[in-house]
């Protein structure tokens, strides 16, 4: 019985990480693909592509103004296959079976944010940004509306809402109605708050006339980084994998010292 019960331990601990890790590697990977095929010309290389059939293919700028940017190039099929997968693992977690009558928030329970996150990742992939330039490096035949693209920018920052509301709480239930405030308390609160203050950044800078022109375009991929290194972070301390136990050593330290 040990034996099984620690097999399920082990099991669940590495889909958090892998959950983390997808997140983390998400914007690094797209822009290193894009890159490569852009670099090499491997859409108009006769060997991988029927040039007869393909029109052919003008490459863009390798790093995009946001992360969904690259739906449309050849990183896509990389950036909607990532998100899927954490999608699934997201419907797969549920957590561990909760007391409702030891829990300050018993209707905010793990299945419920996880399945709601991983419906706004699903609403992600199904309705791709929208854009108001022409994008030359298009590997579909369409671009999304207005609409669609407005209804994908609210699932992606619901889906960021909701995980950061899976760092405040959820990862730091702990019985008696309390909430962990040790170092690991300390992290998530800091992976939670980091990923709200981005997406009130990122609010007031779509409000700005100016938004687009802030660090060369690219301040949304670089604030949507920040938010997945938040969001891959608390998952892989809740997985307790070696970096973050590292760093929740060093926190303790640092705590202790005080």
């Amino acid at each position: 019985m040990e034996n099984n019960n620690s097999n399920y331990l082990i099991s669940y601990r590495t889909l958090r990480q892998l959950i983390g890790v997808l997140g983390i590697l998400l914007p690094f990977l797209c822009w290193f693909v894009n890159a490569f095929v852009n670099h090499f010309g491997l859409l108009n290389n006769p060997f991988f592509v029927d040039m007869a059939q393909t029109a052919i293919y003008t490459p863009g700028t390798d790093l995009k103004g946001s992360i969904s940017d690259f739906y449309y190039t050849a990183a896509g099929p990389l950036f909607t296959g990532i998100l899927v997968t954490v999608a699934i693992f997201l419907f797969c977690y549920t957590g561990y079976p909760e007391d409702k009558a030891d829990d300050r928030y018993p209707w905010l329970t793990d299945v419920r944010v996880t399945s709601f996150a991983a419906i706004c990742l699903l609403g992600v992939v199904v309705l791709p940004t929208s854009s108001t330039e022409k994008i030359t490096d298009n590997i579909h035949i369409f671009v999304s509306s207005k609409i669609a693209g407005t209804l994908h920018l609210c699932f992606a920052e619901l889906f960021f809402l909701s995980m950061a509301i899976m760092s405040l709480i959820n990862f730091r239930r702990h019985p008696g109605k309390t909430l962990i405030n040790d170092a690991t308390g300390k992290l998530y609160r800091i992976c939670g708050w980091g990923i709200i203050s981005c997406l009130l950044i990122l609010g007031i800078n779509q409000l700005m006339d100016n938004s687009g022109h802030w660090l060369w375009g690219k301040f949304v991929f670089i604030m949507e980084t920040v938010m997945l290194l938040f969001f891959g972070t608390a998952w892989l301390v809740k997985g307790e994998s070696i970096p973050t136990q590292f760093l929740l050593h060093k926190l303790s330290d640092n705590t202790s010292q005080k």
